[in-house]
């Protein structure tokens, strides 16, 4: 891979592979979506020629170990997403070191040659689970990206210190644009519910400060043909559930048109992070 240039516009996208169904009720009697959808991000990222990170449940990588060893063949960096996608803070230290273990055999034994990086389901990392980062230390990680510095319904960090080493691992928060909310815009129902416009504005003006943009999409971000269920952690709103459906179809022309008028960079969250874990 060629080097980072450190004067780039870097949009950090990223997919968290996961399987919603596993989260719902009979949740199985739902069709089958991951590898279709995931060959969809990795057509498009070959069509812009770029390499990104898919940040992976354990579970779903031994339900489809061939859609990981094609992650892996188009250069793609594999982290983890935990191995069963459960929350921080209803895990224990001893039982997360279980979990870390569980999920790096299963990528080595699917070909993965280094695991660096993290994201800790739903941003779960906040005051009362930051233990989690002695663990990952442990294990060798070298990088998290597991914050929401903001408030949030289900999990937020407001008070967080920002990008920076705890317990020594590196930690690369998401951003949040201070309008029209402090939310991730660049992520899921944000990046495709926001007018374009406005995503632009805060993207550039992320970018003026030299920061990334972060992002993290799912399979389901551009399955266009889902069926209507209820999602998880919504508490049963049918009007954030329709929040789940908007705009899929607009995904890639979106990350296309910023890409091209922001002059930004999609790249690997281990190779945007290699100068400055160099320079620690």
């Amino acid at each position: 891979m060629s080097p980072v240039n450190p004067n780039s516009n870097f949009f950090l996208f990223s997919v968290d592979l996961e399987d919603v169904r596993d989260f719902i009720p009979n949740g199985n009697k739902y069709k089958e979506a991951v590898p279709a959808n995931t060959i969809k991000y990795l057509d498009w990222l070959d069509k812009v020629n770029a390499k990104t990170t898919f940040f992976i449940v354990g579970t779903v990588a031994r339900t489809y170990p061939d859609l990981i060893r094609e992650i892996i063949k188009r250069g793609h960096e594999t982290a983890s997403h935990t191995d069963n996608h459960l929350h921080l803070t209803k895990q224990t230290e001893d039982e997360f070191r279980k979990d870390c273990d569980s999920f790096l055999n299963t990528m080595y034994s699917l070909g993965a040659t280094s695991v660096k990086g993290f994201r800790a389901p739903t941003f779960s990392m906040v005051e009362q689970s930051k233990w989690a980062y002695k663990v990952l230390n442990e294990f060798g990680f070298t990088y998290s990206s597991s914050v929401l510095p903001s408030t949030n319904p289900m999990f937020g960090w407001p008070e967080f210190k920002g990008e920076g080493y705890y317990e020594g691992i590196y930690e690369l928060p998401m951003n949040v644009g201070s309008w029209p909310f402090k939310v991730p815009f660049g992520g899921g129902v944000y990046f495709r519910f926001f007018p374009t416009f406005i995503l632009k504005e805060l993207f550039r003006s992320t970018f003026q400060t030299n920061k990334p943009v972060l992002s993290y999409l799912h399979p389901y971000d551009v399955d266009t043909e889902q069926e209507r269920f209820m999602h998880p952690h919504l508490n049963d709103s049918k009007a954030l559930n329709w929040l789940m459906y908007v705009n899929r179809t607009g995904v890639f022309e979106r990350m296309e048109y910023l890409i091209k008028n922001l002059n930004a960079s999609i790249v690997r969250y281990d190779e945007y992070l290699k100068p400055k874990l160099q320079q620690s």
